[in-house]
């Protein structure tokens, strides 16, 4: 009988808090003959609570306080000592090591966005002799304007500069631990094509839907399936408009407003997120085109409560940006468009990234990513009519397309590079 093998899994979150790759990937290893241990650090948030359950998870609170004056002090701490030491990294080091020493480990996976906990996973990996694989779920080239800093202070002139030494030190970092590792993994073809300058051994596993949740429940056209509004529903979080811009929505949906070819007591735009930022961009946009009776603004949920949610919109909506330009975000294929794929409503994307997206979704079948107001108009309006005549909404999507995206499938893609390392 074959032993139950060990991966030590470093990740900068890990559930309930965002970022569920991790978290899906665990859910499904004990079934493939793998026992996962995780180091992450503690965040409050408790978005992935069905995740959270049944593992080994370390969590090490870095700053978080109930005495707020304390945090702020302790996060001003944290952040100068990890540019000038890696303090976050040293930590997890540690830790990991400690648990080295305790039990047997056969695999290092070190998960990340930008390069916390990567440093601790290559020291820790140099020191045991222990292979390890490098997944990188986002990478700093992808965002505009330095956007993947999401705290900044008051002065753009300190920003500019702590920016400027902060890519530098990441891309430093990542580089050398990106050629060092044995395999590394990524989120979207162009992420790959960035990496594999760095190492030749990038394997492209995308992010993706749990089929145990996700999938669609419209079971017959009967009356008890008929929603009471035609609902295009969002959930999740706006970084800023470089990124994902609502607007070609919102000037669509004003356009047909003042046509008088959609009734607001019937026609509606919700949004489920999870921050304050989020919400101001919105309120914004919807004040700017005059359409803030056609929107509601609700808090994020519970991921198990989504599905629910998709299942009972008419269409749902990806936010995007146009990908093409220097100054442009990049690659980004985020959990949200594969479980959109999945319970087969109609999915539109505003705007086109003119790139990854918009050749899933075509690939898909399951929408439209547009670039026009014309356009957008156009889907909505025959998604609409199709609502007022069955009551619901249905996308005939390329079944056998979109299952490559299973959460299962992506952990057996895992387990077989963490079989090849042992066999090497």
């Amino acid at each position: 009988m074959n032993r139950i093998k060990n991966v030590l899994i470093l990740c900068d979150a890990f559930p309930p808090a965002f970022a569920p790759r991790m978290g899906y990937l665990c859910k499904y290893l004990a079934d493939l003959g793998w026992n996962p241990i995780i180091i992450t650090e503690y965040l409050p948030q408790n978005i992935y609570n069905d995740l959270a359950g049944g593992q080994n998870v370390i969590c090490i609170n870095y700053y978080f306080s109930k005495n707020k004056i304390w945090e702020k002090i302790k996060y001003v701490f944290v952040f100068f000592a990890n540019i000038l030491f890696n303090y976050k990294d040293f930590i997890i080091k540690r830790k990991a090591s400690k648990i080295i020493q305790e039990k047997k480990i056969d695999l290092i996976l070190v998960s990340s966005y930008r390069i916390f906990p990567a440093l601790a996973a290559y020291t820790i990996s140099q020191t045991y002799k222990i292979p390890f694989i490098m997944d990188l779920r986002d990478i700093i080239e992808q965002f505009p304007n330095n956007e993947y800093i999401s705290k900044k202070t008051p002065c753009a002139k300190l920003n500019k500069i702590l920016s400027a030494i902060i890519t530098k030190k990441i891309l430093r970092q990542r580089n050398k631990v990106l050629k060092n590792a044995d395999v590394v993994t990524t989120v979207s073809g162009w992420h790959a094509d960035i990496l594999s300058k760095y190492n030749k051994n990038v394997q492209l596993i995308y992010n993706g839907f749990d089929p145990d949740l996700f999938y669609p429940q419209q079971a017959s056209p009967t009356p008890a399936h008929c929603e009471e509004l035609f609902v295009i529903s969002y959930t999740g979080r706006i970084e800023s408009r470089e990124i994902k811009d609502p607007s070609l929505l919102f000037e669509a949906v004003a356009g047909l407003s003042a046509k008088k070819k959609i009734d607001v007591e019937k026609f509606k735009i919700r949004f489920y997120l999870t921050d304050e930022k989020s919400k101001e961009v919105v309120k914004k946009l919807a004040q700017k085109h005059k359409i803030t009776e056609f929107i509601t603004i609700s808090n994020a949920v519970q991921n198990a409560e989504i599905p629910q949610i998709l299942n009972e919109s008419s269409i749902l909506l990806l936010l995007a940006n146009k990908a093409t330009g220097e100054n442009s975000p990049k690659g980004i294929m985020g959990t949200k468009l594969f479980e959109y794929l999945a319970v087969e409503k109609p999915v539109l994307c505003v705007r086109n990234d003119e790139d990854c997206l918009e050749k899933t979704i075509h690939s898909a079948c399951a929408g439209l990513a547009a670039s026009t107001v014309e356009e957008t108009e156009k889907f909505l309006l025959e998604k609409y009519a199709e609502w007022q005549q069955n009551g619901y909404t249905h996308q005939a999507v390329n079944r056998e397309f979109v299952q490559q995206f299973s959460r299962k499938r992506q952990a057996e893609q895992f387990v077989e590079l963490f079989n090849k390392l042992l066999w090497k």
